[in-house]
């Protein structure tokens, strides 16, 4: 059966794709990494239905009529909610069991070279075991989210193969580089799998979705 696929922007509509894809982003539900791909075409940007479903988008197709019902909605059916995450403001700490994480600044970075942001961050080993470090607890990925709804991935971060002691943590600069500095930094987003943490490991997330999500609209 052929996918449809739904356009972002300020209508959702239903259509099939007839003309070549010019672009691909990674896709992201709720701050998680998703199956698929958004696609660009005609300089416009699709993801799938599956996508929307996934992110809890109520879908239904009657003849030539697609239905979707976003969640929150009064009359979603059930009243879906998305997945349960940590979430907070600059300079709020946020802890999921074994990290403390905090987002101190996002600041432009210095005209006369690349473009993009520099963001200074804090993290810290929240549990009583020596030498955890990101790599071995599920890392995905150090990313800015755009009022675009695009994302930027910091290319090096240090802190994600240093191996922490017992309620030590360090401070860093994590830079992004896009060309779109024409457009505002929403959130940072540092995205942890459980799934992928090493099984050897004496500690657990306390929390369904470990990631964080760190609002750039807001301070504590």
């Amino acid at each position: 059966m052929r996918k449809l696929w739904v356009v972002i922007g300020t209508g959702l509509c239903a259509l099939a794709l007839a003309q070549a894809v010019q672009k691909t982003y990674r896709l992201l539900i709720n701050g998680q990494a998703a199956s698929g791909q958004a696609v660009v075409v005609g300089g416009k940007t699709y993801v799938s239905l599956d996508a929307l479903k996934a992110a809890g988008v109520g879908v239904s197709l009657s003849g030539s009529t697609l239905s979707l019902t976003l969640p929150g909605a009064p009359q979603a059916q059930g009243g879906a909610n998305q997945v349960a995450a940590l979430e907070g403001c600059l300079n709020e700490w946020l802890f999921n069991g074994i990290w403390r994480f905090r987002v101190l600044s996002v600041e432009p970075l210095p005209p006369g070279g690349r473009g993009g942001w520099k963001a200074k961050v804090e993290l810290r080993n929240g549990t009583n075991v020596n030498g955890a470090a990101l790599a071995g607890t599920g890392w995905q990925g150090l990313l800015l989210a755009l009022d675009n709804g695009n994302t930027v991935e910091s290319g090096y971060v240090q802190m994600r193969d240093k191996p922490f002691a017992q309620g030590t943590g360090m401070v860093q600069e994590a830079v992004f580089y896009s060309k779109e500095t024409d457009r505002t930094p929403t959130k940072l987003l540092l995205l942890l799998e459980p799934k992928k943490m090493l099984t050897t490991l004496p500690v657990r997330y306390s929390v369904a979705d470990p990631s964080f999500r760190v609002r750039l609209d807001c301070r504590k």
